[in-house]
């Protein structure tokens, strides 16, 4: 499914980033329950180790994933981000990973079940949103329509509404409604900047033949 595989991998800056905005009201409670600069000095440095490992073992995982004949290597990482940083991005990240490696050992229904993972109590908005689309395509490629609409029926953000629509497009050509897939994907590339999506979108618009 070439829809599927697309551009996931997001940059390690944007983890630290997440760790640095939202440790804040953790540390505050760690602050005032052991008291004083010290306790704050020690927890800071614990909270900037342990997300410097997980950095290095996302960058070991996504290095695996992008030589092409890693996936061990690159399984084995993931399992050590769920295990060792359960409910952080890099634990959602890794469940991504198994996904798309599931997606291209033709393993669909473990696919569904690292996605659901995510889908269920995700680290950060963007992240969950990721994992419902690509739930919604493994769905389709299942040929569960209504589990697939299911997913794409959620509220998204302005910004995702392009990337949400494609999906409706296609759930709607799926069952033959072209009328009503020719809006999704009109809609969609109207929100949409250019770039390799739109040019899918682009050409699914252009291959339903014009109404009557």
């Amino acid at each position: 499914m070439a829809d599927y595989i697309r551009d996931e991998e997001e940059t390690i800056e944007r983890i630290k980033e997440w760790f640095a905005k939202n440790g804040v009201a953790t540390v505050v409670v760690v602050v005032l329950a052991v008291g004083g600069m010290v306790g704050w000095r020690e927890w800071q440095a614990h909270q900037t180790g342990k997300a410097s490992q997980a950095s290095r073992v996302y960058e070991t995982m996504m290095t695996a994933l992008q030589a092409g004949n890693q996936d061990g290597k690159a399984r084995s990482a993931a399992g050590t981000l769920i295990k060792e940083y359960s409910g952080s991005s890099y634990a959602d990240y890794a469940h991504l990973t198994l996904a798309r490696l599931a997606i291209q050992g033709g393993d669909l229904n473990s696919a569904a079940q690292q996605l659901k993972t995510v889908v269920d109590k995700p680290a950060t908005d963007e992240l969950g949103n990721t994992a419902r689309l690509r739930l919604a395509r493994v769905y389709l490629e299942q040929g569960d329509l209504d589990a697939a609409e299911k997913q794409v029926s959620r509220t998204f953000p302005q910004a995702w509404q392009g990337r949400a629509l494609e999906p409706k497009g296609d759930i709607a050509h799926a069952r033959n409604k072209d009328d009503a897939a020719r809006d999704a994907y009109t809609t969609a590339l109207d929100a949409m900047d250019s770039g390799a999506v739109r040019d899918r979108v682009q050409m699914k618009l252009d291959d339903l033949k014009s109404p009557s």
